[in-house]
């Protein structure tokens, strides 16, 4: 088939039984300058480790605690089940899929077979004609890589341990909060902006800052200020317990933290009046819920800017800048709103 996926799997991948323990995992990426390893059981599939997997988990665990899961199995840390293609599968239907789960490297079955992987990077070229950015971050990368892979059986871990801190700064996830980072942000609003004109797609950005943020540091110190980024970045993605699931993202919404205290929301496929939708929703949570911080309970507020994706925009900066011109027009109307670029009457 023309189109089908088969020319761009990787043949004969990496793989690596479910009981060996994961130190043998991240040197075997390393080694072989690879981004994913999967997980087999009896020659089937099991699951897959990525270098995301390895990164939240070295973010969400002590420096003691990542040392013991070193010497741990595999399957204790891998997705199990995941996602998979086949062979003869459209090119176009693996690349949406992809992009949908938000996953960067797929298992290629036949039956039950395991008969290679792709990565979302050997398609970028091919699909979106952005290979400057994309080499550029594979090259960085890959050199972290390669530095895992010196970690010789003998050697200390703590080696290990700090070429996975160095590692974890050039990834795409932000090591205070864990959503996307600036980085990848960036990558994706191109992509988006891409794909909306390519196929008619509405697509609509979110800016959102905490209002007063200055203040909690100030007052309770930069630690607790941190805390507070964390907590507030699980409340915009939903993942508070105390949060129904009616008011978390979709799968295709891409949260980061832009920097500091503001973060930015991708809506691909949604509207002006959807994308105030979701804001009013999110501002609602953040002003109701209660933060603890030094045995106070503070209530806090965040401002929101919408722009829409306008078939006059030049490129994506153009939406970048108009989503953050209406938030910092919410915070000089007051704050703890909702404002549209342009203005209109839908400014809560």
């Amino acid at each position: 088939m023309e189109n089908s996926i088969e020319s761009w799997i990787t043949p004969s991948p990496t793989v690596i039984d479910l009981e060996e323990i994961l130190v043998n995992a991240i040197q075997k990426m390393g080694a072989r300058k690879i981004g994913a390893i999967l997980v087999t059981e009896n020659d089937k599939l099991a699951g897959i480790f990525t270098e995301r997997d390895l990164l939240r988990m070295f973010s969400d665990n002590t420096e003691k605690a990542f040392k013991e899961h070193l010497l741990r199995p595999i399957r204790e840390f891998m997705t199990a089940s995941p996602i998979c293609a086949k062979s003869k599968e459209d090119y176009n239907t693996v690349y949406a899929r992809m992009k949908t789960h938000n996953i960067r490297h797929i298992p290629i079955l036949e039956g039950e077979k395991l008969v290679g992987i792709v990565s979302m990077r050997d398609l970028i070229h091919h699909y979106q004609n952005r290979l400057e950015t994309a080499v550029n971050e594979a090259r960085q990368e890959i050199e972290e890589l390669k530095k895992l892979a010196t970690v010789a059986n003998g050697e200390k871990v703590e080696t290990l341990i700090k070429e996975v801190q160095k590692y974890k700064e050039l990834s795409l996830t932000d090591h205070l909060t864990g959503l996307f980072n600036k980085r990848y942000f960036q990558t994706r609003i191109v992509e988006e902006v891409s794909r909306a004109r390519r196929s008619s797609f509405e697509l609509s950005l979110i800016f959102c800052d905490i209002d007063h943020f200055k203040r909690i540091n100030d007052r309770f110190g930069h630690q607790i200020g941190d805390d507070v980024l964390r907590t507030t970045a699980r409340l915009l993605s939903g993942s508070i317990d105390q949060l129904n699931i009616i008011y978390r993202l979709r799968k295709s919404d891409i949260i980061a933290r832009y920097g500091g205290e503001e973060f930015v929301i991708i809506l691909p496929e949604t509207g002006k009046r959807g994308a105030i939708t979701v804001a009013e929703r999110l501002r609602e949570k953040i002003a109701d819920y209660t933060f603890k911080l030094a045995e106070e309970d503070v209530h806090m507020t965040m401002s929101f800017g919408i722009a829409e994706l306008s078939p006059t925009d030049k490129d994506h900066s153009e939406i970048i800048k108009n989503a953050d011109y209406a938030m910092y027009k919410a915070k000089n109307s007051g704050r703890n709103r909702v404002a549209v670029y342009p203005s209109d009457d839908n400014q809560t």
